[in-house]
């Protein structure tokens, strides 16, 4: 035991001595793996936050739900200022809640904003609307800015009211991508016989049609009725990007494990086999003394990963502690920014880029398990 722990020392020593003797041996490997695994992390975590940016937006518009957007103009059948005008989504009712408005061609102004789009509802949307509603005015200034239940004098047209700011939560959110205003139908009568766009927010229940099937259905009903198609939103196309871009990003993960994998173990591989060939005659010498190989094969791997897992970790460390700069440079929102989602740099795809750092330094050690095969008397010798 006293000798295996004197050569474990001398090993040590040994390792350590020749890094200040050639400074540039251990500082090449740790510059090549700390600038490849920058390059990877860079490239992972963008991935990261594309998919986090991917789902915020769904998660805002929801997965179950349809936004129906038709055009009615002022010359049109369809036009009915008084009353409701034909509805054609009505047996969506069946299927889940559903929320029929009309956007009027014209804009609020408020102490705030001067360009407030205008939404009237029918008698019918009051029970979906009367958790927002309050006694005080039948207004409503949906708001994800403006104070929770706030009162606002509105202006459209000059005619002015007051009304209350409440939060769009729940399946209500697709609706509004700004601040919008909610006035009962035929409080501005006039401005609905400009023509107004049908809109319909639709969200399904769970043992409903998929939101695929609704979408199909209802642009096949303009087609059957030989109508314009309407315009038709829905998280089909985000869903579709955000696979597509999971897809992506595990080609990617493939690609720069195998590139990571490859580069540190020629790189090392190639210092390491240097270094051994400089040093034959002493690791000879220390094989006649009694050391075993194994000992020699095992300090060449740990001083390979050794330096490789310290480059990853402080490169890893720097991109951490630069986040918010680098990527808010990059254009990515806030939002997106924070580590309240899930920490990108301890994710699986760091992970996997540390695997195939130790990955390298294991294949760059097998030259020296190949050289130190060599009988001790052919080397001496």
């Amino acid at each position: 035991m006293k000798s295996l722990i004197l050569i474990v020392s001398y090993l040590w020593k040994d390792t350590w001595k020749r890094w200040l003797e050639q400074p540039s041996s251990p500082l090449a490997r740790l510059f090549v793996t700390g600038l490849l695994v920058l390059v990877a992390t860079v490239i992972l975590v963008t991935f990261h936050l594309l998919e986090r940016s991917l789902r915020e937006r769904l998660e805002r518009f929801g997965l179950n739900t349809v936004l129906v957007r038709e055009t009615v103009t002022a010359d049109s059948k369809e036009l009915v200022v008084s009353g409701e005008s034909p509805d054609r989504l009505a047996p969506l009712e069946a299927s889940g809640k559903r929320l029929r408005l009309r956007q009027l061609f014209v804009r609020a102004q408020s102490e705030w904003q001067n360009n407030l789009p205008v939404f009237s509802y029918p008698p019918g949307a009051l029970a979906v609307l009367a958790p927002f509603l309050s006694p005080e005015t039948s207004l409503l200034c949906f708001s994800e800015t403006l104070p929770e239940g706030a009162l606002v004098h509105i202006t459209v047209n000059r005619q002015s009211a007051v009304a209350r700011v409440r939060r769009p939560h729940g399946w209500l959110r697709p609706l509004v991508t700004e601040d919008v205003l909610l006035v009962p139908q035929g409080m501005l009568a006039e401005e609905e016989r400009l023509g107004f766009i049908d809109t319909t927010i639709f969200q399904r229940h769970s043992g409903a049609p998929p939101v695929a099937q609704v979408v199909a259905a209802v642009g096949a009903l303009f087609t059957m009725e030989r109508r314009a198609p309407p315009q038709v939103q829905s998280a089909l196309g985000l869903i579709r990007e955000w696979e597509k871009l999971k897809e992506r990003q595990k080609q990617w993960r493939n690609a720069l494990a195998g590139i990571l994998g490859l580069a540190l173990s020629l790189v090392y591989g190639a210092i390491a086999v240097l270094e051994f060939r400089q040093n034959l005659y002493v690791s000879a010498l220390l094989r006649s003394f009694g050391a075993p190989r194994q000992f020699l094969f095992w300090r060449h791997l740990a001083e390979n990963a050794l330096l490789a897992n310290l480059a990853a970790v402080v490169a890893i460390g720097v991109m951490s502690g630069l986040h918010g700069i680098i990527f808010g440079t990059l254009g990515f929102p806030r939002v997106v920014l924070d580590f309240t989602g899930g920490n990108p740099y301890a994710s699986q795809e760091i992970a996997a880029v540390l695997c195939c750092v130790n990955l390298g330094a294991l294949l760059s050690s097998l030259p020296i398990a190949v050289g130190l095969r060599q009988s001790v008397g052919t080397i001496l010798n």
